[in-house]
């Protein structure tokens, strides 16, 4: 008789353990943009109402108004684009667009808190690269 020869099925690697690095960066990143959107949204708001100063010649007190709303529209879009790469951070996916939204999300200042949370973010998505998709 033949004996019959059991194999083992091959050896799989063990899966990685995954941490909580991009998990807390994204929830950083993700406060920070809200905090950033709220503070450019009050800054727009206001450039608005530079006009009705008194004492300010109306085409200074338009240049003023004009120039502030501009400033809180980029912040916006800079805190928008922070916000996009945290909820990326938080999913573990494109690396690149959470590093980019970090990055920008330095610039958002967002009660100046928004810069310090975007700045750990962008600390603890850097090094956990290998957990991105």
């Amino acid at each position: 008789m033949e004996s019959a020869e059991t194999t083992a099925p091959p050896a799989q690697p063990a899966p990685q353990q995954k941490s909580a690095m991009p998990t807390a960066g994204g929830a950083l990143l993700v406060i920070a943009g809200i905090l950033g959107i709220i503070m450019w949204a009050q800054m727009a708001v206001a450039g608005g109402e530079v006009t009705q100063l008194p004492g300010v010649p109306a085409d200074m007190a338009d240049m003023m108004a004009g120039a502030i709303i501009a400033c809180g529209v980029i912040g916006i879009i800079l805190s928008i684009i922070a916000l996009l790469g945290g909820v990326m951070a938080l999913q573990r996916k494109k690396w690149g667009i959470a590093l980019a939204g970090s990055i920008l999300g330095l610039f958002t200042l967002g009660y100046l808190i928004g810069s310090i949370l975007s700045l750990i973010a962008l600390i603890l998505i850097a090094i956990s690269r290998k957990e991105f998709q």
